[in-house]
């Protein structure tokens, strides 16, 4: 079975980052933070931030008040990047990291500089 707390889309991802720099935050806290951004409708943002609840990657706590909710992520950026890396690295090179480097060389997208600190991460 799936983990659905990690198969998050890019406008939920534009929460996940506001909630990774951030302890934790209301819903208008995080609409704020969001009206420089693409999405901008309190609604949306809410119906977006609802799902990543139900996925797991966002748990929510009644305030005291009992009118707002708090919400923080359930799942680092560390633990995010990881797996959408794997994902990535499955979906289009069938798992390999040797067939995504030799692309990234192939294309020349890859500087002498950088092929040369990878040369040296895989020595040590």
């Amino acid at each position: 079975m799936k983990n659905k707390k990690y198969e998050i889309t890019d406008a939920e991802l534009q929460i996940m980052n506001i909630l990774w720099e951030s302890e934790s935050l209301t819903l208008n806290e995080i609409v704020n933070k969001l009206s420089h951004k693409e999405i901008k409708n309190k609604s949306t943002i809410k119906t977006l931030l609802y799902r990543l609840v139900e996925k797991g990657s966002v748990k929510s706590t009644t305030l005291q008040n009992k009118k707002e909710k708090l919400f923080k992520t359930a799942i680092s950026q560390e633990q995010y990047l990881k797996k959408a890396n794997e994902n990535f690295l499955e979906k289009l090179y069938n798992g390999s990291t040797n067939k995504l480097l030799l692309n990234f060389v192939e294309d020349k997208k890859i500087t002498k500089k950088d092929l040369q600190e990878l040369i040296e991460l895989i020595e040590e």
